[in-house]
């Protein structure tokens, strides 16, 4: 290895080692920051993974931030450099990929999640609605589910997470208020196929309206058992005097990634089919009997300590949402899991995390019991810098909602203050927000998002 490459590697690691700590010990102080709405104490947070393998979160926790104090445009700009950086993070960086193997997942430049990624997308299409670009809303959903098939294709797993059915069910929102009913009813369909997948994998049903909203959309076109026997004229479906308002409440915190330790036994025979099989080939199997553990009569040669990032979720105590303008009322019902969604993805990805985890833990133990052959205080070196390297890759996209919520209500034309009220499991109301002079067109939709932390 030459030295500037042997330099860089160093480099790296320390930015991973420093960096990483920085950004994740902060996370805790920027969420309750967020809480309060003292955005600028929660932005000042992050100010020092402006640069380094920490960007991309810096660029979507503000990108976040922005969008929630209604600065669409700074919230978008933040959103596409970080659309583009996580596409060019595909092609990975051979210096930190090196120093990775030595160190831990950390020295990575952060590529994000697929629900992190895809969810770029929702607050994109929510801007670009309220600048009045409806028609750069719908590009951006269905780049959504575009890029969700392309991670999953690329994927060192088998994706259960393959398409976002809460994603289908937004574009079908839209495409019907622009009067585009035919796209309108292929989303439609799209939704209520991929919350059947929902519903066995991460345990949440359809709202109830998507049906009549497929229903409604299939007689407007002339759908008869899924055939269309008239082609319909762009234009709504529903051409009552009453408009519409949507509204999607965003709830809590998605789970926080933590650290958790394992301790893995090494057989002496492990450390001879180390040497000659690999270190590639034995981690898999070590961690594969970690999940299946089976009984040996061997003496433990060593006990290989490994870090594992882990989701820790801290259940909001919003149960429920309740909206009312004008003398109507409505709830809102449960459309998008984050929270479901990330630990079962997560349970995906295990093994995978797991093998390389325990590769590269294996890879140290040998090559520090090699330098200690040759130099017991090298060695003693090389444990305390084994010791203190293994840490777990906890970066995450802190300030993304536990779940989302729809809420719909029908009212007259004319300007309406909403009340959106919070509710306890106990339907005790805990937080109230008034939006005033909501604008209802007849025959029309009107879309809204909120948030709230608690």
């Amino acid at each position: 290895m030459t030295v500037p490459r042997f330099n860089l590697i160093c480099l790296a690691i320390l930015t991973a080692l420093t960096g990483c700590a920085t950004y994740t010990h902060n996370t805790g102080a920027f969420r309750n920051s967020l809480a309060y709405g003292n955005y600028g104490d929660a932005l000042q947070s992050l100010s020092s993974a402006r640069k380094g393998p920490n960007r991309l979160l810096f660029l979507l926790e503000n990108g976040l931030v922005a969008h929630t104090r209604g600065h669409y445009r700074r919230s978008n700009a933040y959103f596409e450099q970080a659309e583009r950086l996580a596409d060019r993070l595909f092609t990975r960086s051979l210096t930190r990929e090196v120093a990775a193997l030595i160190t831990n997942d950390a020295v990575r430049s952060y590529r994000g999640e697929e629900f992190e990624l895809v969810f770029i997308h929702y607050y994109r299409a929510l801007n670009y609605w309220y600048l009045g670009l409806p028609e750069d809303a719908l590009v951006e959903c269905r780049k959504a589910n575009l890029k969700l098939a392309h991670y999953a294709a690329a994927a060192e797993f088998d994706a259960i997470y393959r398409n976002d059915a809460f994603i289908h069910y937004m574009t079908g929102l839209f495409y019907e208020a622009t009067g585009e009913l035919n796209d309108a009813y292929i989303s439609y369909q799209d939704a209520e196929k991929a919350y059947r997948t929902y519903a066995e994998t991460f345990g949440l049903q359809p709202p109830p309206a998507l049906r009549n909203d497929l229903r409604r959309v299939a007689g407007a076109l002339d759908y008869v058992d899924g055939v269309q026997v008239r082609l319909a004229s762009a234009g709504r479906p529903h051409l009552r005097s009453d408009g519409e308002l949507v509204l999607f409440s965003e709830i809590g915190f998605v789970p926080r990634k933590v650290q958790e330790e394992l301790s893995l036994p090494l057989f002496e025979d492990d450390i001879k089919k180390a040497r000659k099989q690999g270190v590639k080939t034995l981690s898999k199997r070590i961690a594969r009997a970690y999940h299946t553990p089976y009984n040996r009569h061997q003496k433990i040669e060593y006990w290989l300590r490994v870090a594992l990032p882990a989701y820790q979720e801290i259940p909001p105590r919003t149960r429920g949402i309740r909206l009312s303008a004008s003398g109507r009322t409505g709830r809102a019902v449960p459309a998008q899991d984050l929270a479901a969604i990330a630990r079962i993805t997560f349970q995906d990805k295990q093994p995978v995390i797991l093998a390389r985890t325990v590769a590269r833990s294996l890879a140290k133990y040998l090559a520090t019991e090699k330098i200690k052959k040759k130099n017991k205080v090298l060695g003693f070196l090389a444990n305390l810098f084994t010791f203190f390297t293994e840490a777990a890759d906890t970066r995450s996209w802190v300030s993304l909602p536990h779940a989302v919520h729809i809420g719909r209500l029908r009212l007259p034309p004319g300007v309406h203050d909403l009340t959106v009220q919070t509710l306890d499991v106990r339907g005790n109301v805990i937080e109230q927000k008034v939006f005033p002079e909501v604008r209802i067109r007849p025959g029309a939709r009107t879309f809204l998002n909120h948030r709230t932390y608690r």
